[in-house]
């Protein structure tokens, strides 16, 4: 009974903040220090695996490579490396990406950009709205001794292009040949700039006055 009574309480309860049902947070919800104030939104948390080419369509043979962590109003990112121990072979090739709503995103790279001695670059493309759409890995070997950085991840949005001009009439010469661009007309000081030259360096020359007697 005090089971069922307990049951029946917790059914009349309102659902509160936490059945939102948008996928946001409520105002008085603990949160992460990433968190998306401009969208009340929690950040991505997407994986970045390492899948080889070799291994086709054997899901078994993908691994996970870190976490990234994004968040899309700020256009921030982090990165936290995982390590599962395999040796890889730096002369095969492997797909590096990240799995978006059941869809491969991503590119192909060496295995030997993912050796233990290289510095990565993990370059995240997004579009107008902050949505990933192709994810880059890039490296450089470490010099011998030196300390390896934290993997740095770049964000890119699209830029706009040159755009052509529109609806710009086209004039045609009598010949049906098209009219040569006019010249911008010249001010009057662009035209006749060696006249005034000439007379300040007259009256400069000019022989002065006698002295009266």
């Amino acid at each position: 009974m005090r089971l069922l009574s307990t049951l029946f309480l917790l059914a009349s309860l309102p659902l509160g903040p936490l059945a939102a049902g948008d996928g946001k947070a409520p105002e008085n919800f603990p949160l992460p220090a990433d968190f998306d104030e401009v969208n009340r939104a929690p950040p991505q948390t997407l994986l970045l695996n390492r899948w080889a080419v070799s291994a086709g369509d054997n899901t078994a043979e993908r691994y996970p490579l870190g976490m990234i962590r994004y968040v899309a109003s700020s256009l921030s990112a982090s990165f936290n490396p995982m390590t599962d121990g395999l040796k890889l072979d730096p002369n095969e090739a492997f797909r590096v990406g990240i799995l978006k709503r059941g869809k491969w995103i991503g590119s192909v790279r060496s295995g030997k950009m993912l050796q233990p001695n290289m510095a990565s670059t993990i370059t995240l493309h997004v579009d107008e709205k902050g949505e990933i759409f192709h994810v880059e890995l890039d490296a450089v070997e470490i010099p011998q001794g030196a300390e390896k950085p934290e993997t740095e991840i770049v964000i890119l949005r699209p830029f706009a292009g040159v755009q052509p001009t529109l609806n710009k009439p086209v004039v045609l010469m009598p010949d049906g040949r098209m009219a040569p661009p006019k010249e911008e007309e010249k001010t009057f000081l662009q035209k006749y700039w060696w006249v005034l030259v000439a007379g300040a360096i007259l009256l400069v020359a000019a022989p002065g006055e006698a002295p009266a007697k």
